[in-house]
């Protein structure tokens, strides 16, 4: 069984040892590392390598100062709530996705600080943009989602993830983090893709409820004061609208990780909440039943996402109103429209309001729906 997910899963233990020893001959690692850690020479950078044996152990070493570091310097403050009682060693996490590295990196340093072990993350093969920067995932706990082929290619692919995902959970009783969708959201809506859920399902059986449930999946909604990269999301999106396509450069992902740590953050919370299966009503109708599960992760991403003053301002100044104006000073509000002078493109200006004022909408939803 384990043979058919070589492609996907992270790396067996002998992978492991043959590329740490590889890593210490990586140029691109070592400079990488030392981007970080400005005071480690190569030595120690190489001596460091040495001392791991386990992918928890390159993690612990290589990793969590990073995102410490991150919550220290970019973060006004930051909270994680709703982990109390959940079993962060056999469930799946789904989460919202606004920034590449810290919406699953922050989990993982809870889960460091508190002694449990880490889950593992997917990561898109298209982030793999070259043999140290997978070496860097595969020790990082991370399964590959390959998202390109031709449809055929693509139905196996997704039969293989399903298969691996519930293969972690069920026999390995090892947690796993994925993404709500294909790619981090531009715009502020959190959507669950149906795809997701099409795929999750693959390797259930014919009892979609059963299914599901065996998955144990716990909705991670993670929300930042400010956007990671909401001006380069919003110039994305403004190219797709006005000529059809986007083609990112060669390392336009890997400068978005840097952005996403190094970018100021203000107040950050990460809220949990296990997905009850029994508040969905299934209909024995694959088609309609994927589209409820999906919504009833969506109802919980918009419920347990934080609203911050940005969003509140955002929506005043789109709607030329003051209708939320007891949620901020007018420092605040001077200080946002500086923050929004990022950009002299009136349509990347309101694609970015949009990406704060979003939320709000998505949220007062399911306040009138409840």
């Amino acid at each position: 069984m384990e043979e058919i997910f070589k492609a996907i899963a992270p790396y067996s233990q002998s992978q492991i040892k043959e590329t740490l020893v590889w890593l210490e001959n990586s140029e691109v690692f070592i400079k990488g590392v030392q981007y970080f850690y400005p005071n480690w020479n190569k030595d120690e950078v190489i001596k460091k390598l040495q001392a791991c044996n386990t992918c928890a152990d390159f993690q612990v070493t290589f990793i969590e100062m990073i995102i410490k570091n991150s919550i220290k310097n970019t973060m006004s403050s930051f909270e994680i709530d709703g982990l109390e009682g959940i079993d962060t060693m056999n469930s799946l996490f789904i989460s919202n996705h606004r920034d590449i590295f810290m919406d699953s990196a922050l989990l993982q340093n809870y889960l460091y600080d508190n002694g449990r072990p880490f889950t593992e993350i997917s990561l898109g093969d298209n982030l793999m943009v070259n043999d140290t920067m997978k070496a860097v995932a595969k020790l990082n706990n991370m399964f590959t989602v390959f998202r390109g082929g031709k449809r055929m290619e693509q139905l196996k692919n997704s039969v293989n993830l399903s298969k691996y995902i519930r293969h972690s959970i069920m026999d390995k009783k090892v947690s796993s983090w994925i993404a709500q969708g294909n790619g981090r959201t531009k715009d502020g809506n959190d959507i669950t893709a149906t795809g997701l859920i099409k795929m999750l399902l693959l390797s259930g059986g014919a009892d979609l409820k059963r299914s599901i449930s065996e998955l144990n999946i716990v909705v991670s909604t993670i929300s930042f004061e400010y956007e990671p990269c909401a001006f380069e999301k919003a110039h994305e999106l403004s190219l797709i609208d006005e000529e059809g396509t986007y083609n990112k450069k060669e390392f336009e992902n890997l400068n978005s990780i840097l952005k996403g740590i190094n970018d100021y953050k203000g107040q950050v919370k990460l809220v949990f909440e296990k997905l009850n299966v029994e508040s969905i009503e299934f209909t024995n109708n694959r088609k309609k039943d994927v589209v409820k599960i999906a919504n009833e992760i969506d109802r919980l991403v918009y419920k347990n996402y934080q609203l911050r003053k940005t969003n509140y301002m955002a929506y005043d100044l789109l709607h030329n109103d003051f209708k939320y104006q007891k949620h901020y000073s007018q420092e605040d509000i001077v200080k946002f429209k500086n923050y929004l002078k990022q950009s002299d493109n009136e349509d990347i200006y309101y694609r970015v309001l949009k990406t704060y004022v979003n939320p709000v909408y998505n949220k007062n939803k399911i306040l009138s729906d409840d």
